[in-house]
């Protein structure tokens, strides 16, 4: 009886372990079949995974301690087939991500030269009008000089007519040699003002990443930004559109010309300025807080006019 009792248990054991066997076997090819029909993973990892496969089929054919072993072997395969198929996909993913960033770049890269162009032709344009005027200003000092010549011929001219008339075309001559430098002086403004405005770099500072306009797109001892800056903007525009989440905070500030309160007042009307233009371009306002600092925060000695010019900026900080 006791012999028949443990032969009885003996069996249900066995079974027991057999059937634990078969239930780890049926959960690790689910787990492969998960995984190999898993689309992202496809195209990646194909070795390997023939590799676990194999592995996998060959335990159906493994007993005892060997069939754990193989077990474990198998449970590795899975886990590297896994693995190789992560890497590739993550690999695939990262060379898309830089093929569509070296579009945006390229994209980028043409809209500014064709933002260039346009300048161009804008300055262009300018200098051909103040041409223009310096040359109807040229044709009346020389029609002037024809009429004075003709009546002094025909003696129907007094000699202070004849001065006057002389008189009036050399007004008109330092005319068309004032337009013509205020053409040269305006393109060279606006040259130099695109300039400073293209070159201006993103510095990271313990508030954030910033940028730094310079006294120079404001008309001096004024809160208003120059046309010429209003019109080059798109370089901050860039900068602040590439961070899209981030509060935006404008500092204005002054050197220490003048009394604290008139600074203070100062300041504070350029970064509202600097904060009005970035709303016309399309930042939403409560995005945005403008301060103005007045002369309280100096990067640079107040006894010098280098040091002094540096003080009087607008900071564009992109908070973290």
């Amino acid at each position: 009886m006791n012999k028949m009792v443990i032969v009885m248990l003996l069996t249900l054991f066995v079974s027991y372990l057999s059937a634990k066997e078969n239930l780890e076997l049926e959960s690790l090819r689910i787990e492969f079949d998960n995984f190999i029909t898993e689309q992202k993973y496809k195209p990646y990892a194909k070795k390997e995974k023939a590799q676990a496969k194999s592995a996998i089929e060959a335990l159906y054919n493994q007993r005892g301690e060997v069939k754990n072993h193989a077990v474990y072997m198998a449970r590795n395969h899975l886990k590297k087939a896994k693995l190789a198929a992560e890497a590739g996909y993550l690999d695939q993913a990262l060379k898309e991500t830089e093929a569509h960033l070296q579009t945006v770049n390229m994209k980028t890269l043409k809209a500014e030269a064709q933002l260039a162009r346009m300048e161009a032709d804008r300055a262009q344009l300018l200098i051909k009008l103040h041409a223009e005027e310096a040359e109807r200003a040229r044709q009346e000092k020389q029609n002037a000089l024809e009429l004075a010549n003709q009546k002094a011929s025909e003696a129907e001219m007094t000699q202070a007519e004849l001065e006057a008339a002389q008189a009036y075309a050399k007004a008109q001559e330092k005319v068309a040699a004032l337009a013509k430098e205020e053409a040269d002086l305006a393109f060279a403004e606006i040259e130099a003002l695109r300039m400073q405005l293209e070159s201006l770099v993103a510095k990271e500072t313990d508030a954030g990443l910033m940028m730094t306009l310079g006294d120079f797109v404001f008309d001096s001892g004024s809160a208003n930004l120059k046309q010429a800056a209003v019109d080059n903007f798109d370089r901050v525009m860039q900068f602040i559109s590439g961070y899209p989440g981030r509060k935006i905070r404008i500092e204005g500030h002054t050197d220490s010309t003048g009394s604290e309160d008139l600074n203070q007042k100062l300041s504070q009307k350029r970064a509202d300025a600097v904060k009005q233009l970035l709303i016309k371009n399309g930042i939403e306002a409560e995005r945005i807080n403008a301060v103005g600092q007045g002369e309280s925060h100096p990067v640079a000695t107040n006894n010098t006019e280098a040091g002094k010019a540096k003080n009087r900026r607008v900071e564009i900080i992109l908070l973290k």
